[in-house]
């Protein structure tokens, strides 16, 4: 059950305008507590919030409103106020945000300064997102790398060469954590000692896929996970598609590597180009499914990438800098040279591995993620890691999950 506290002045629709565009502190903990369960109760989306802020003036006092007045309100409806005051009494705030606590994880909604400003100006931003790392999102400019989970090895080569080259201009690299061209993106950017960004389909606290569970938590040391689900929540099919908006949304522009004319990288092109960011486009074989994306957008007027290390050029990004979060240092081949070493033929725990080569918690996570993306590396349960390939003796179980 949600208790939003005890009632007081009814905050004007104007405030809650400037909320969303300009950022302020919480009114007060009831009213935040209240957006966070309008978030979970079933039938509201990002709109249909906004529209009952609008008209009842608060979050307090759109929760508290009977299925009548809800259903008076424009987009409602009888129907869907029925299912609103029906569902209101699973609504457990205490619990995500105990289990958000848990995770390390912020709760942020329209109400807080740490919302992220670049989704501040989108008709269907989410009220409440769920950010686990250390991003504080203003860390440099954001660009979106995207593309099919079934990449070609030329698709996986350019976004993982992509991510490197943004990252060490100084973007911020953006894209979904999926399998394929996503993984490669954010792992370049690791390699780069980039910061870099997933938006996630499921919960920030659900590893998904299992085979990133390394990438996910080097990612949260140089960068972060966030996302509009609630905390415990597995992806589906409806917000994969749905979370793109939210990938462009984030992103000054949107790299399109690979991706058949059905893919969910098309579609983040399309959200791109309705909330106004430039879409650029990599050309590839003409004979290769993955290709016909890229290809398509490029007919339409998506602008060139014609090689990784000319992206920054092209997106007009400020000569490469130093890092905006410096604590992680970067993570050369050099680095992972000296992982592959400390684990040896055996089966080793992450801190072992640290205190055998020398290096910081940091920078193994990173160099550990990379090169499990490589396949050099295998996970085993309980924080264990051990080369793969020839030449390496023991067996163990591979723990994922």
């Amino acid at each position: 059950m949600c208790s939003c506290g005890n009632r007081g002045a009814v905050a004007p629709a104007a405030l809650f305008d400037n909320a969303r565009q300009r950022g302020i502190e919480s009114l007060d903990a009831g009213e935040r507590r209240c957006l966070i369960a309008l978030s979970l109760t079933p039938g509201l989306g990002p709109v249909r919030i906004a529209g009952l802020m609008r008209a009842f003036g608060s979050a307090r006092e759109a929760w508290g409103a009977p299925a009548e007045a809800l259903g008076s309100v424009g987009g409602i409806g009888t129907r869907v106020a029925a299912l609103i005051a029906s569902g209101r009494g699973a609504v457990d705030v205490d619990r995500v945000l105990r289990r958000a606590d848990a995770a390390g994880a912020r709760v942020l909604t329209w109400l807080d300064d740490g919302y992220p400003p670049a989704w501040r100006d989108l008709r269907d931003a989410p009220p409440v997102v769920y950010v686990r790392g250390r991003w504080p999102g203003g860390a440099g400019p954001a660009v979106a790398v995207v593309g099919t989970r079934r990449a070609t090895p030329y698709g996986l080569g350019v976004a993982g060469s992509l991510g490197e080259s943004l990252g060490a201009s100084g973007a911020v690299v953006v894209s979904g954590l999926a399998r394929g061209i996503d993984g490669a993106a954010h792992a370049g950017a690791l390699r780069a000692g980039g910061v870099t960004v997933g938006v996630l389909a499921g919960g920030v606290d659900v590893v998904y896929p299992p085979e990133h569970r390394s990438l996910m938590e080097a990612m949260q040391a140089r960068g972060a996970l966030v996302s509009e689900a609630p905390m415990g929540a597995h992806p589906d099919r409806r917000q994969f598609a749905r979370r793109n908006r939210l990938i462009s949304g984030l992103a000054r522009a949107v790299i399109v590597v690979e991706g058949d004319l059905d893919s969910g990288a098309l579609i983040t092109a399309r959200y791109a180009r309705a909330q106004g960011r430039p879409v650029f486009a990599v050309p590839g074989n003409v004979y290769a499914g993955p290709s016909r994306g890229p290809h398509r957008l490029l007919a339409e007027g998506a602008g060139v990438i014609p090689a990784p290390a000319e992206a920054p050029r092209v997106l007009g990004l400020p000569a490469p800098a130093q890092p905006a979060l410096d604590a992680a240092p970067r993570a050369p081949a050099s680095v992972r040279a000296r992982v592959l070493v400390a684990l040896g033929d055996e089966v080793v725990h992450i801190d072992d591995v640290a205190a055998r080569s020398g290096l910081g918690a940091a920078q193994v996570a990173a160099a550990l993620a990379v090169l499990e993306i490589d396949g050099l590396v295998q996970r085993a349960a309980g924080q264990r890691f051990a080369r793969t390939g020839p030449g390496r003796s023991g067996h163990f179980e591979p723990g994922g999950v």
